[in-house]
């Protein structure tokens, strides 16, 4: 990964031909986006927007056909959110910038992508009978345009996270490791979520949607608690594994204790209180 990251960097031409043939295959639109996001980063939002044009040119005639606008989402909600983080250097914006791409995001799939909900949301209603569970069509397809949401926040973050990486390893070794540990969530903002769930729970028939797709900096600086521990307690690489094994298997379980967590260490300062200890 970090050749094809050094290839990129070469120059735009570089760029524009790997974030274009990425863009032109489906199982890899997520490089494209990661790509246009390193080239953000690296050399700011006009050389980006250049080469984020050119890769929505193959991702457009995709949608044409498909009706799925979720990949030309993502890339500009990635780009986005790289500009951010690259002028404020704050993960938090970064994220309420993924927050709020997806959730338009979702809407635009909603009503541009009908056909392909409409199939979703006949699968949707079809599982949960063969579970026993009775589900209307409104329900389902509220629930698919929150998971939708949810899903292209996370896809984001973890783009951006790609892309970050790959600034790391070309121009400051080491670096996105220390970055990336210390991501947490401040208390307005942890606050702030908590609020809008709340709305969101009372006026549910209208608002509950978008609960999955409010977890997710929650969750996002859940992760980052638990790699620095992992760091902090020099654990190896195989309880990260394990991590990310559990996080699979038992999301249910382990998605609202990360959430959980960071709520605490928004509020509390973990990492302080630990390292405290230790000393």
């Amino acid at each position: 990964m970090r050749a094809l990251a050094e290839w990129v960097m070469r120059g735009r031409r570089y760029a524009i031909g790997a974030s274009m043939v990425g863009a032109s295959i489906p199982l890899l639109n997520w490089l494209s986006t990661a790509i246009v996001s390193l080239v953000v980063l690296r050399k700011g939002a006009v050389e980006g927007l250049i080469v984020l044009l050119w890769a929505v040119l193959p991702l457009g005639i995709a949608v044409y056909f498909v009706g799925d606008p979720m990949p030309v989402i993502a890339l500009v909600g990635t780009a986005i959110m790289a500009y951010i983080l690259r002028v404020t250097l704050s993960w938090e914006f970064a994220i309420a910038v993924a927050v709020i791409a997806s959730a338009i995001g979702s809407l635009v799939f909603e009503y541009t992508a009908a056909d392909l909900l409409v199939m979703l949301v006949e699968f949707y209603v079809e599982f949960s009978k063969q579970n026993s569970i009775e589900v209307s069509s409104e329900a389902a397809r509220t629930a698919i345009v929150g998971i939708y949401a949810m899903g292209q926040a996370c896809g984001m973050c973890a783009l951006l996270v790609l892309a970050r990486w790959w600034q790391s390893q070309l121009y400051n070794p080491g670096g996105f490791q220390k970055e990336f540990h210390q991501i947490r969530m401040t208390p307005w903002f942890s606050t702030g979520i908590v609020v809008v769930m709340m709305v969101s729970v009372i006026f549910d028939d209208q608002l509950g949607r978008w609960l999955p797709l409010l977890t997710v900096p929650l969750v996002f600086s859940g992760i980052a608690l638990v790699h620095w521990t992992f760091g902090f307690r020099k654990m190896s690489v195989n309880w990260v594994i394990a991590f990310y094994l559990l996080l699979i298997l038992l999301s249910n379980l382990i998605y609202p204790i990360l959430a959980a967590l960071a709520l605490m260490d928004s509020y509390l300062d973990l990492r302080q209180r630990i390292q405290t200890k230790k000393v």
